[in-house]
């Protein structure tokens, strides 16, 4: 774990827009996202951003079957890293803003929760869109797309995409301290 650990720094240091994070997320941060996924819900649980693993240890302390996560990271030395520590999950190597197709190619129509610590706030729009839309429409009434994030505001463009948000946690306790927004479809009228 600890060459994970060299390995996400390292990276970091090369590419720090895209991996956005001096460290993994904390324990604390991995317990408070699992804690808001609802796994009564039926569809796989979908990582984005999945880096070295820390949010989907969380996932799987938390009690998630590794036959129902689905990891995406864009970074194929990372996606290795967590290939080797998760045996159990699918992992996913590509980039997220082709969301709408890896998940055709797997034939999933149905999500039941939406992690993501993606550096989401540096996306223009038209990516936070391709995103956020797919998984909006697989995750249905009740569904959750949950952002990490040590933005003070919403990391997701919530007016531009017509969707709505809300921050559901803070994570004090994290290098830095971090918040959870929960984003989801407008209800219609």
């Amino acid at each position: 774990m600890r060459g994970d650990y060299a390995l996400f720094f390292g990276l970091w240091l090369q590419k720090p827009l895209q991996i956005a994070a001096v460290t993994p997320s904390s324990k604390r941060l991995a317990a408070a996202m699992a804690e808001l996924v609802d796994l009564r819900r039926p569809g796989p649980v979908l990582e984005l951003g999945a880096g070295t693993g820390s949010l989907t240890h969380g996932l799987l302390a938390a009690g998630c079957p590794s036959k129902r996560l689905i990891a995406l990271e864009r970074e194929p030395r990372l996606a290795a890293a967590l290939r080797r520590s998760f045996p159990g999950i699918a992992t996913i190597v590509g980039d997220a803003t082709a969301l709408a197709e890896h998940l055709a190619r797997l034939g999933i129509e149905q999500l039941c929760a939406v992690v993501s610590s993606l550096p989401i706030k540096w996306f223009p729009v038209p990516a936070q869109r391709a995103v956020v839309e797919p998984c909006l429409a697989r995750l249905g009434s009740g569904g959750s797309f949950l952002q990490m994030t040590n933005a003070f505001s919403s990391p997701v463009a919530i007016g531009p995409l017509g969707i709505a948000g809300e921050r559901v946690a803070h994570v004090w306790r994290n290098l830095p301290p971090a918040q959870i927004w929960a984003y989801s479809a407008l209800e219609s009228e």
